[in-house]
């Protein structure tokens, strides 16, 4: 009897730690198709904010809102990412290509809430992350349409590639 929970004991133990190992590696979608390029890029944001983990991380986060915007499932590339300087929160511009070629960007902001207002016990500062992406509408007016953050206005809005904005829908992603 006592050698049947010997050998109990220990297959309990084996199984334990196979499953507890399995479970702390972390599984990365994207972490075949990471180019040289996209490993260069800078993730900390000049308020010391972090866009992403890493980049497989930023490419999951994106891959949701690039499908939509193309109605298709696109495997991309991130080509640059260029961020305002701000001292809370961030705005980073994405620039992106997909391997079929077409080139595009996704704006986002991450800012910490700046109006005083009495917390309670467990209420923290509200931080906002909001996404912007731009799409072609059903017009056909514009062939290609590029989210723009207008600083002198501030707002973001879509640009067409001839110059005007009916061609082109903005939609917003707010976590």
């Amino acid at each position: 009897m006592k050698r049947i929970t010997f050998l109990l004991n220990i297959s309990i133990i084996v199984i334990t730690v196979m499953v507890l190992g399995s479970c702390s590696q972390e599984e990365y979608l994207y972490e075949d198709e990471i180019t040289p390029n996209e490993k260069l890029l800078n993730l900390q944001a000049p308020s010391g904010e972090y866009l992403a983990e890493n980049i497989d991380a930023l490419k999951e986060n994106l891959a949701f809102i690039i499908e939509e915007g193309h109605e298709e499932s696109k495997d991309f590339e991130i080509v640059s990412i260029k961020y305002d300087t701000l001292s809370v929160g961030f705005t980073a511009d994405i620039e992106y290509r997909t391997k079929d070629g077409i080139e595009s960007n996704v704006i986002i902001k991450s800012r910490k809430s700046s109006i005083p207002k009495i917390k309670t016990r467990g209420e923290d500062d509200v931080e906002t992350t909001v996404k912007y992406k731009c799409k072609r509408s059903s017009n056909g007016k514009c062939k290609a349409c590029r989210t723009v953050d207008d600083k002198k206005h501030d707002q973001t809005r879509c640009a067409c590639d001839n110059g005007k904005n009916e061609g082109c829908e903005l939609y917003k992603y707010e976590y």
